[in-house]
């Protein structure tokens, strides 16, 4: 709308240089106000689930790939954790079907389990066991506690005490566990692609035994390739655990490429013989072929060859 205002022309200049310098006031004020809107927008590290989303959580660089229901995590550009949003149950990576072929065969679904997870990332593993085996104890512990914050904002998680997220070291983490507590130990640690030496040590292992209860299962994910040999600490289990099984794809177990190597280790059961053993490990092997992408799992006398 259009205003004319006549005036006496002897007023004109006063009366039109404050209406000007009024007019340039709000418009500048307009601008600045959208452009501070606009900035603090485009800042914006609020937590959503956003393909592309990324922020800093502690000195790590996190981002998130969305694909429908599929969320990806990425840690300084590696691909550390991946979820379905809809089916918890399912788990995209093959190294965790690999842990749980084994910890099926031994602890059948849906019987409930106390888990001690070193390394959490995303939680993708506790969560899949979680929507598997309802009632299950579970602890996921991590150094880094901006990222524990982050992810238990973004994602479905099981509540506490089904999943307790732990702000610490997992050395000191496993150091103060009680002698028995756990069914189950998982070892999923990497700082730029490798595993911490204290975690790959035989003092690791021996308070790794000493922390599961009979019929207790170790799984360690190691690399292996690219100057890290994962049969260094195959040796190291094989030193105080009875029982000790590799799981590969065969490429990264010939040495032809840098990938996964689960390792597998336990103590038996109380009353389990040697037939209840072989068993056991006959079930993992059947789980792992019935896998989209079956791997090549090592018995007994194979792993101690593999780990020479």
């Amino acid at each position: 709308m259009a205003v004319c205002v006549i005036v006496a022309p002897v007023a004109f200049d006063l009366l039109g240089s404050r209406c000007v310098r009024h007019i340039l006031t709000c418009f500048f004020g307009n601008v600045v106000t959208m452009a501070r809107k606009n900035r603090e927008k485009n800042t914006d590290t609020t937590p959503t689930l956003a393909d592309g989303f990324t922020t800093v959580v502690g000195d790590v660089e996190f981002r998130l790939r969305v694909d429908n229901q599929r969320v990806t995590v990425f840690l300084d550009g590696l691909e550390s954790s991946a979820l379905n949003l809809v089916d918890a149950s399912e788990l995209e990576f093959e190294y965790m079907q690999y842990m749980t072929c084994v910890l099926n065969a031994f602890y059948p679904v849906p019987a409930p389990i106390s888990a001690l997870h070193l390394g959490a990332c995303a939680c993708a593993l506790p969560r899949a066991w979680h929507a598997l085996r309802p009632g299950s104890t579970q602890t996921a512990v991590d150094l880094n506690a901006p990222m524990l914050d982050l992810v238990r904002s973004l994602f479905d998680l099981p509540k506490s005490p089904a999943l307790r997220l732990r702000h610490q070291d997992a050395c000191e983490s496993l150091a103060g566990v009680k002698p028995g507590k756990f069914n189950v130990i998982v070892r999923d640690v990497f700082a730029q692609g490798v595993t911490p030496a204290p975690l790959r040590s035989p003092g690791f292992y021996e308070q790794a035994a000493n922390a599961l209860e009979a019929g207790g299962i170790l799984l360690v994910n190691c690399g292996h390739g690219d100057g890290v040999d994962a049969r260094e600490e195959v040796r190291y289990a094989l030193e105080k655990f009875p029982q000790v099984r590799v799981i590969a794809e065969g490429k990264t177990l010939a040495g032809g490429r840098r990938g996964n190597v689960v390792l597998a280790a336990r103590f038996p059961f109380a009353s389990e013989d040697a037939t209840q053993t072989a068993a056991y490990w006959d079930e993992v092997s059947r789980g792992l072929r019935r896998l989209a992408f079956p791997a090549r799992f090592l018995d007994e006398a194979d792993t101690k060859r593999w780990a020479k």
